[in-house]
């Protein structure tokens, strides 16, 4: 109330979202009324003021939001360099209202600012690079932060493993950076410095194995590459040979196997859907297989048909000019 008399004047409120007070006899705090909100939206909040002398009526328009709890920073492991990459953030729970995102990028002293929640970005220099990206939530900032390997080149295994690494799975990132640190070691003969593995979120359990060439390429990159396909070779013959296995707990050892050998690096995404995929894909191939034998069963009985009619026609066609030829044979020797 700007002016008049609170204590004798009936307050009704709407805050908009299914919630309606009405106030008799209020007396002002500093701290006025207070409602919460259980759900992010704009609400129309309207107050009607009624004494004796008249009444009066008010109306605003509130913007509520969840404030953010977590963000994630979704990039590959691995990067060609001079490439252009894809860089996303995803927070929780999603928002409709636009927020400011900060990505440092490597050794940059100031970051790049954008509304976008993903950007494009090129790494010109080889090595292990840091990228962060930040957002503000209220008074605080939250931010993930992710480590990529830049490389002329790589080759990668996609991995699977034993069901029983799938009972002892939390699926929480500290979780999946041991597990990952326990497969380098047990993968034997290969520097620990040209490997890195990445465990994917969720059940079941799978991880990718990235084989990076040494750090100093005397040998030239024709030779080093040469050498990391052999090196390739080795660990997927290991790995076809199960021989490559790591203890979970005493009594327990889970199996590592190769999935598929790929060529470019995969990003950490908590989706994948592939076997639907497949299972479309093969279901238009036979339906494209039956469209097909039926066109040709129809071929098969039409041209019978013809084949039928046609010697049909031909032998009643013969049958009467022979029975004709006679006919005139026998009238020409009659006359002679």
């Amino acid at each position: 109330l700007v002016s008049g008399d609170s204590m004798r004047t009936n307050i009704q409120l709407d805050f908009g979202d299914g919630t309606a007070v009405s106030y008799s006899n209020l007396s002002w705090t500093q701290e006025g009324i207070r409602h919460v909100y259980r759900s992010a939206g704009i609400f129309r909040v309207t107050t009607l003021a009624e004494n004796s002398l008249g009444f009066d009526t008010s109306s605003l328009h509130l913007h509520v939001t969840y404030p953010v709890e977590h963000i994630q920073l979704l990039a590959p492991y691995v990067v060609i360099k001079n490439k252009e990459v894809n860089l996303t953030a995803v927070v929780w729970p999603s928002h409709f209202r636009t927020l400011t995102y900060f990505w440092w990028l490597g050794n940059n002293t100031e970051p790049i600012i954008t509304l976008d929640s993903s950007i494009s970005h090129t790494f010109s220099t080889e090595g292990m690079v840091t990228v962060t990206v930040q957002v503000s939530s209220g008074d605080s900032i939250l931010q993930d932060t992710r480590s990529i390997a830049i490389q002329e080149f790589f080759k990668s295994l996609l991995l699977s493993f034993s069901p029983n690494l799938d009972e002892a799975n939390p699926d929480i990132p500290e979780w999946r950076q041991d597990v990952g640190r326990v497969i380098k070691k047990a993968v034997a003969d290969i520097p620990e410095e040209q490997l890195l593995v990445a465990v994917f979120p969720g059940i079941p359990t799978a991880a990718e194995l990235f084989l990076l060439p040494p750090r100093n390429q005397s040998d030239g990159r024709k030779r080093t590459e040469e050498d990391l396909e052999q090196i390739s070779e080795i660990l997927v013959n290991a790995l076809n040979q199960i021989s490559v296995e790591f203890e979970l707990k005493p009594g327990s050892r889970v199996i590592v196997y190769i999935t598929q050998l790929t060529l470019a690096p995969l990003v950490d995404s908590i989706p994948r859907h592939s076997s639907s995929a497949m299972l479309m894909l093969l279901s238009v191939v036979f339906l494209g297989l039956a469209v097909f034998l039926i066109y040709k069963f129809k071929r098969y009985i039409h041209a019978n048909r013809f084949y039928i009619t046609y010697s049909f026609f031909t032998r009643t066609h013969s049958f009467h000019a022979h029975h004709s030829s006679r006919f005139c044979l026998s009238i020409y020797k009659d006359e002679i």
